[in-house]
């Protein structure tokens, strides 16, 4: 089911006052198949968007496939579409007229793909996270398949709309960039954190420990001697954990602390957060840090420069070097391609050259007023672009619109 480019993207930005109301069907109903194995940018905005007011439009059903992350599990009641009962629930769902569908992250799926082959789908959306990064071009008919089926493919960032045009010739005007939003009521009066001297700065990494987010040029970057009495905080689990221990092995200014669910504990501890990614569809870290009120130092690669203007509210550095990362098994494949940000085409990957990494945080870590009026515009950012409600309100407009096609 195809768009019309310009007037079928507006007509879906467009439907605001729109309330669809039949008897026959009751109330607007709307189904979710998303992943809820483990801590992401993916799960966290998909249950606080569950959880936030704005929803109650909608009867939600949550589908998922296989284990469920205790952090969850509480909050949200999903059906494991590997009991057969619920699988074809889902299949009645997309076949459904009356009802949207909603998947995050699986237009690269084979599974997906062939499991829409032999399903016809009325009310489609297809969101695209950060997947398609990691996708081989080769493969690419799979993702043109299922932006076929899809009537609305969603990405979440400007960078994630220019991978699916560019690397896989998606119609532009199938695509609508909705970012990321963030509840903004938890810490919203949270005050600036009083920042240690030099000999008492701790630098901050949480995240996923893999290929992508370019840990192993932050541990070489603290380990340089001008960095000794900075302390490098790292927060996250992931396949590269063992091989990054054993990078900052002997050095005691480096500290992994594992997966932490108590991010206002962990933002608390820091006076500077680093995002070295090689790639990163959104940033979903650099709103955290906005909401806490802690400075960003970022790379200037994908969708990062769309939450961090450069000199304003962080400060951005260009990766200049070619990867220089051991192989793992287990480890996410360094993509093809990631996104210029200047240029909004696509470029080999690089990640960041450590040494002058090392010394653009010394140089912050000496100049706490201009680490406070990061704190500040960053946090104002966040709160007024990319906050739960803006995020809930354009969604809902998405689904109304759908709901509202014959």
């Amino acid at each position: 089911m195809g768009f019309k480019d310009k007037e079928r993207t507006n007509h879906y930005r467009g439907c605001i006052n729109l309330r669809f109301e039949n008897k026959s069907r009751g109330e607007n109903r709307v189904s979710h198949f998303v992943s809820l194995n483990g801590i992401g940018g993916v799960q966290k905005n998909f249950t606080e968007y569950i959880e936030s007011s704005s929803s109650s439009n909608f009867k939600h059903t949550v589908y998922t496939l296989g284990d469920i992350d205790n952090q969850y599990r509480s909050n949200i009641k999903a059906l494991d579409i590997k009991n057969i009962f619920n699988l074809i629930r889902l299949i009645i769902d997309i076949i459904s007229k009356y009802t949207v569908v909603h998947f995050y992250n699986n237009l690269s799926s084979l599974k997906v793909a062939i499991f829409l082959l032999f399903i016809p789908s009325r009310k489609l959306i297809i969101h695209e996270r950060g997947t398609a990064w990691n996708h081989s071009t080769k493969l690419g008919f799979i993702t043109r398949f299922n932006a076929y089926k899809a009537d609305l493919i969603l990405s979440n960032s400007k960078a994630s709309k220019t991978i699916l045009i560019e690397k896989f010739l998606i119609p532009k005007g199938k695509i609508v960039v909705i970012n990321n939003g963030i509840n903004t009521l938890n810490v919203i009066n949270s005050n600036i954190k009083k920042r240690g001297l030099i000999n008492d700065f701790s630098v901050g990494f949480i995240g996923r420990i893999d290929s992508p987010k370019g840990i192993h040029v932050l541990i070489d970057a603290i380990k340089n001697p001008k960095l000794s009495n900075i302390n490098l905080k790292i927060a996250g689990d992931g396949p590269l954990l063992k091989a990054s221990k054993k990078q900052a092995a002997n050095y005691k200014n480096i500290t992994f602390l594992g997966r932490v669910n108590d991010l206002h504990s962990f933002f608390n501890q820091i006076d500077l957060l680093v995002v070295p990614s090689i790639r990163e569809p959104f940033g979903n870290v650099c709103l955290e840090a906005g909401l806490h009120k802690v400075p960003v130092l970022a790379a200037n690669v994908d969708g990062i420069p769309e939450i961090i203007k450069h000199g304003v509210s962080g400060e951005l550095m260009t990766p200049t070097e070619i990867v220089h990362l051991e192989a793992s098994a287990d480890m996410v494949p360094l993509p093809e391609y990631v996104v210029n940000p200047k240029t909004q085409k696509l470029q080999l990957p690089l990640q960041l050259n450590h040494f002058k990494l090392a010394e653009k945080i010394l140089e912050l870590s000496q100049d706490t007023q201009r680490l406070d009026y990061y704190s500040i515009e960053l946090h104002n950012t966040v709160v007024s672009k990319f906050s739960m409600f803006r995020f809930s309100k354009e969604l809902d407009n998405i689904y109304l619109g759908l709901i509202g096609e014959k």
